[in-house]
């Protein structure tokens, strides 16, 4: 498939000479060139704009007049870290906000051999080297958390490890960044990890049995955190119900819809029931990771 280039500029007439310039440095390279006054589609045309935008290989973008189109269309390739050419105009200033960046000058009275060469020169390099054309100056987007903490009471760690082989596509993929106690270590400040990965949850599954509830550490420790980030952050909570156990009755984990029906705990299912809802649960917390 052949490299795609878009071309952001006024769409005027006296921009006519210059894009077709661009168009010969462009298929000089072997390049398809496009502009959005040449788009057909029934669609918007900024839908249009936005897509090419997000799936060219390069954008040549010119900013003379500082035209207000064009500059929204540079700062939506700059927050998209799409590689970028910018040209101007000799005799048009440059914005302060895109002045340091290497900036191409054309004189519109003699589009000059001389600028063809210099601009098939300068694509051909951000088609081979497109991160050197990416803005290294836009904002750059918080990771995004996919952390995952299982809460489980260790006598049901035959649970949680039918669970974890569920998971484990999902981390494989890194879809999830996965945490239980079991990934401790020798000599590791156990109290501290647990609490930054309670810190850090996302989502967290809740194997919950009379065990479970039992668990002082459990009740006094890993519930409050997640039971408030729950609530202040709209971390997302998933009871497993394990064992026959007074959930529906704990005025603070109720509320939450378990996976199961707490009068159908996984202790009464047989083998593929219980694997039909350790698959729900990965499903629900793929789900919970890849569109929020």
């Amino acid at each position: 498939m052949s490299k795609r280039v878009f071309v952001v500029c006024p769409l005027r007439p006296e921009y006519d000479d210059l894009y077709i310039v661009i168009k010969q440095a462009a298929e000089s390279l072997g390049a398809s060139v496009a502009r959005p006054d040449e788009f057909t589609a029934a669609t918007t045309l900024i839908s249009q704009i936005y897509d090419a935008l997000e799936s060219v290989d390069v954008v040549v973008c010119d900013i003379s007049d500082s035209n207000g189109n064009v500059m929204y269309e540079l700062g939506y390739v700059h927050a998209l870290r799409r590689p970028v050419i910018q040209i101007c105009r000799k005799d048009s200033p440059i914005p302060f906000d895109v002045a340091m960046t290497r900036t191409l000058i054309y004189d519109p009275k003699s589009l000059l051999k001389s600028f063809r060469d210099q601009l098939k020169h300068a694509l051909k390099h951000a088609l081979d080297n497109p991160e050197s054309f990416s803005f290294s100056g836009a904002p750059r987007q918080p990771p995004r958390n996919r952390n995952l903490f299982i809460s489980y009471s260790r006598k049901d760690k035959e649970c949680l490890d039918r669970l974890l082989v569920h998971l484990k596509p999902l981390e494989k993929e890194g879809v999830i960044d996965l945490w239980v106690d079991t990934k401790l270590s020798a000599g590791d400040k156990w109290k501290a990890r647990i609490e930054e990965s309670l810190r850090n949850a996302r989502v967290a599954v809740l194997l919950v049995s009379a065990d479970f509830l039992a668990s002082d550490f459990i009740v006094d420790n890993e519930l409050p955190p997640l039971l408030t980030a729950a609530e202040a952050e709209g971390t997302r909570i998933i009871p497993i119900i394990l064992k026959p156990c007074r959930f529906s009755r704990d005025k603070n984990l109720s509320p939450f819809q378990a996976i199961n029906d707490p009068r159908q705990p996984l202790l009464k299912m047989n083998p593929a029931e219980q694997e039909e809802v350790y698959d729900r649960v990965s499903e629900l917390v793929e789900s919970y990771m890849r569109t929020e």
